[in-house]
């Protein structure tokens, strides 16, 4: 007698696997769309697209962003540019009136060298008519002392 168990009877519904519903039409239209838009094909070309599009945005944004900053360079460089000139000038006229301010020094002390030239002159013509009169009496002196000493002898 072969006796078959329950569980290993093929025929025996309850042992069977569940069975897999089979694809059934598609009967609403929000499913077929769903079924068609997620389709791996459709989905890659959408993120390729999504990837792309924000991809030119990255690059547009920093396309503007170095044209900003080079932007931004240029005036600097432009500003510095001025401002060297600027110092140049300033620089220039500066040296200007030191160089005026020193002719002026210089004038002054000429003048007042030729002040004190003129002065030594003066003083040196003075000591001079002094040193005359000195030998005119000296030798006054000189002659009233021989003659006091021709009288007294």
């Amino acid at each position: 007698m072969t006796s078959t168990t329950p569980a290993s009877n093929p025929s025996n519904p309850k042992d069977q696997p569940p069975a897999k519903a089979a694809p059934s039409a598609v009967t609403t239209p929000w499913a077929a769309w769903r079924q068609r838009w997620l389709e791996p094909i459709v989905v890659v070309t959408i993120i390729i697209a999504l990837a792309t599009t924000l991809a030119t945005g990255v690059m547009a944004e920093f396309r503007s962003v170095k044209a900003d900053i080079q932007t931004s360079e240029a005036r600097l460089h432009e500003e510095i540019q001025v401002s060297e000139a600027r110092l140049r000038e300033e620089i220039q006229a500066s040296e200007a009136r030191l160089h005026e301010e020193i002719r002026a020094s210089e004038t002054r002390q000429n003048k007042r060298a030729d002040d004190l030239k003129a002065d030594i002159r003066v003083m040196g013509d003075r000591l001079d008519a002094m040193n005359d009169r000195l030998d005119a009496m000296n030798d006054r002196l000189g002659r009233v002392l021989e003659t006091l000493l021709a009288a007294r002898a």
